[in-house]
């Protein structure tokens, strides 16, 4: 794993994560046309002190759930976790949640938690959002507003705590359309 191109990839996956995922909470009109509306927020941070590389990825949306990716190298050995989380992360400008990570090459290899705290406010005005992406089986549009957050988060991993940098972090709301949503002709049923 080379944590440079992990972190190249963060943009990737907010966008991925605001885009891709099939229509799942909508009025009953809006979901035949596969539109749903999300709200929550994204924060991507990263950190290398004393041989350790950490890369941490935080997603919350109103229709999607609670999402938590880790990655950490320390001393030629790879760990991950994450995944879909009960609780949320993201309360009134507090960061709060624990992921399960263990080694990767390691078959069976015993569960860690990684604790993860922090806080986060808005750093600048809302900003409209109007995209299009392709899909496979037709466009996403998306329509809203994204607000530009500072976020401070640590992890406390493999027994120290590392500040972590989160160069990209937002709240949003949208109104997401999937336009020839293979999914949205069985919901409407």
């Amino acid at each position: 794993m080379q944590m440079g191109k992990r972190a190249a990839m963060t943009g990737v996956l907010a966008a991925t994560l605001l885009t891709a995922a099939p229509a799942a909470v909508a009025d009953d009109r809006e979901e035949s046309l596969g539109v749903t509306r999300e709200r929550g927020h994204a924060v991507v941070c990263q950190a290398e002190r004393d041989g350790t590389q950490v890369s941490l990825e935080l997603y919350e949306n109103s229709a999607f759930g609670t999402h938590v990716s880790l990655s950490v190298e320390a001393d030629g050995t790879q760990y991950g976790g994450g995944g879909p989380v009960e609780r949320g992360l993201f309360d009134r400008g507090a960061i709060s949640g624990h992921v399960a990570y263990s080694e990767l090459e390691e078959d069976g290899a015993e569960q860690r938690i990684a604790r993860v705290q922090g806080s986060y406010e808005a750093s600048g005005p809302r900003v409209r959002v109007r995209e299009v992406h392709p899909e496979p089986w037709g466009e996403v549009v998306t329509k809203g507003w994204r607000t530009p957050l500072a976020a401070e988060v640590t992890v406390d991993v493999l027994d120290r705590q590392m500040r972590l940098t989160c160069d990209e972090a937002f709240a949003f709301d949208l109104r997401v359309k999937r336009v020839g949503d293979p999914g949205a002709d069985e919901r409407a049923r």
